[in-house]
């Protein structure tokens, strides 16, 4: 028997978070959830019949491309790791929707027991992992604000970085989804260096999509990540991106993603889950 953690990130659309926590519910499943601290946690309350929840009482303001986003993962296997050893965790958003039972996700950890479920991109430059992870952003709170002075200022500072030759980490860095499963021993790992991982990567680009791959592939457990070559493939997840932008899901998605192997399709309205349902039942 086999015992799950599900982590979900949540900051929008509180009815389809209920809708993926019912689904999740499984008496071998604990979830835990990080609200959003811009929302109102009264909207994201959830109910199980089987699985323990838990809403972190740690609340953060997540902000895109900012190194927030790695503190709620972390934090959410922390909370986790104070309630039991797990077999597997599973990073999901709050909405995301698992397109295979959790007994097929249970019984495929099982007969692969020990893989690192991280997906590693293949379609990106020395050039832009360098820029990503070895300048210090200003403002990287705020990545998306159009504020002139803080746009400019930034690249600014990280050009100034650039002449000067400035590394923040020295090993070598790897990029992909933020989205992940691994075992409890690779995010022990990552909880015993969590000093070291602040250090390296505050106040870089992105982070949320640098860090589990990168501790992961400068570590013993490299070995582990159950594949390296299909990014998607390499964490177990359905994601339609389309020219660097993640797309609606389109009707081919929904057929495409019943037999892709995936495990979590993002991202998800409660239309897209209702048409997932229809599609599931042909299986």
């Amino acid at each position: 028997m086999s015992h799950h953690a599900l982590l979900i990130i949540s900051h929008e659309k509180p009815a389809v978070l209920r809708r993926l926590v019912a689904v999740l519910d499984h008496p071998d499943n604990d979830v835990f959830i990080h609200i959003d601290k811009k929302c109102d946690i009264e909207k994201f309350q959830v109910e199980t019949q089987h699985s323990r929840v838990v809403l972190l009482d740690n609340r953060i303001d997540g902000r895109w491309g900012d190194y927030s986003l790695v503190e709620i993962e972390l934090n959410l296997i922390a909370e986790a790791s104070k309630h039991g050893v797990y077999d597997y965790l599973h990073l999901i958003s709050g909405v995301d929707y698992p397109v295979k039972s959790m007994q097929e996700i249970h019984d495929f950890c099982n007969e692969h027991n020990g893989a690192e479920f991280i997906g590693i991109a293949q379609n990106v430059t020395d050039k832009e992992l360098n820029w990503r992870s070895q300048h210090y952003f200003l403002f990287s709170d705020g990545f998306k604000s159009t504020n002139p002075f803080k746009r400019v200022t930034r690249a600014l500072f990280a050009r100034l970085q650039s002449v000067v030759g400035y590394k923040r980490y020295k090993g070598k860095v790897v990029k992909g989804a933020q989205w992940w499963s691994i075992t409890y021993d690779f995010a022990a790992y990552l909880l015993q260096h969590r000093v070291q991982i602040e250090r390296n990567f505050r106040h870089t680009y992105c982070p949320d999509e640098l860090v589990v791959q990168t501790m992961c592939w400068n570590s013993p457990f490299r070995e582990r990540i159950y594949n390296t070559e299909d990014e998607f493939e390499g964490c177990k997840r359905y994601i339609p991106w389309h020219n660097g932008y993640l797309a609606p899901f389109a009707s081919e998605d929904f057929i495409r993603m019943k037999d892709s192997g995936k495990w979590f399709g993002r991202k998800f309205t409660e239309e897209d889950i209702d048409r997932w349902v229809e599609v599931s039942k042909s299986r």
